[in-house]
């Protein structure tokens, strides 16, 4: 007998996300897939309804309804009952981690819109997640594939509000998440860069004082603790040495400064690692995909590394 079929096996759930996206078709298609290894069983968590439109067949993996008796809406546009039942999967997952009944989480892409017209108070997962016990939970967005690693000092916000709100705290929480995910992957002492938030680092003040102001102090704080940190740096720059290995990870400072070199890098492969929540929680790092619902043409290379990874920090 291996060492593997001696270990009890442990449930990683998955939530249905939006049922008007490509989310279920995505976790039904990793599931099938078969990357988990042979000691960690799928469990997918929303309505029965969702699941069985997006064609989930006996062999797939067990259902955990949600019960709410809902007819999933229509493909491609955010609804009230999308947000309704997709708040629903992931209370529902919360519940079944918190009574030891699920090890860890993937959460399928969700729609914003939908969980604001159906009177969810949370924005996203992220933010849902903080109050879980996780009050540090941080956002980690990573190709891993590709080895590519990055924290965001501010989410989904704005452009003029993630500006007005950045602050050395934020940057200084994203860089210790990043660090200590770092760490958790076996990287002994992690060598982070800072993003600069101003074009060329601020010209020494000349194109913008956030460096000056925020950023050299943040970084400074950050040497202080122990953490390997450079920077900021111009953000062209800093990928570009990440890329060719110089960096472990970066800290950047809006959605935008993450999310285009990531997708530019991996493609629809990149995943979100919520570090700091007590538990593993996984998603692709894109959104409901309307489109790819409606046409049926599902790109699951996301949900498949974030199930990969799920399961490896299980």
């Amino acid at each position: 007998m291996s060492a593997i079929s001696r270990r009890p096996p442990k449930t990683l759930a998955f939530t249905c996300g939006d049922p008007a996206g490509a989310g279920p078709r995505a976790v039904l298609a990793a599931v099938r897939a078969r990357v988990l290894p042979a000691d960690v069983v799928p469990l997918l968590v929303g309505e029965a309804s969702v699941w069985r439109r997006a064609g989930w067949r006996r062999g797939d993996a067990r259902i955990h309804d949600t019960g709410l008796g809902l007819k999933p809406p229509p493909l491609g546009a955010p609804s009230v009952v999308g947000g309704r039942l997709s708040a629903a999967a992931f209370e529902e997952a919360l519940r079944l981690i918190g009574r030891g009944l699920a090890a860890g989480l993937v959460t399928a892409p969700i729609s914003k819109e939908s969980w604001a017209c159906a009177g969810y108070p949370w924005r996203d997962h992220t933010e849902r997640l903080s109050a879980c016990g996780g009050r540090g939970a941080e956002m980690i967005l990573a190709v891993p594939s590709k080895d590519v690693w990055c924290a965001l000092a501010t989410r989904h916000l704005s452009l003029k509000e993630a500006v007005r709100r950045l602050g050395a705290g934020s940057v200084v929480s994203a860089a210790r998440a990043l660090d200590c995910a770092l760490r958790r992957l076996g990287r002994r002492r992690p060598r982070l860069a800072l993003c600069a938030l101003n074009p060329h680092a601020g010209e020494a003040g000349l194109i913008g004082r956030e460096e000056r102001d925020i950023l050299n102090p943040a970084a400074a704080a950050l040497w202080r603790a122990g953490i390997l940190i450079d920077g900021p740096l111009p953000a062209d720059s800093a990928w570009r040495l990440h890329v060719e290995g110089a960096y472990d990870g970066l800290v950047c400072l809006y959605h935008d400064q993450a999310l285009i070199p990531l997708k530019v890098l991996g493609g629809l492969s990149g995943v979100n690692w919520t570090v700091g929540a007590p538990f593993a929680r996984v998603s692709p790092a894109h959104g409901t995909a309307w489109e790819a619902a409606c046409s049926g043409s599902v790109d699951a290379s996301g949900m498949i590394e974030a199930s990969r990874l799920a399961s490896s920090l299980l």
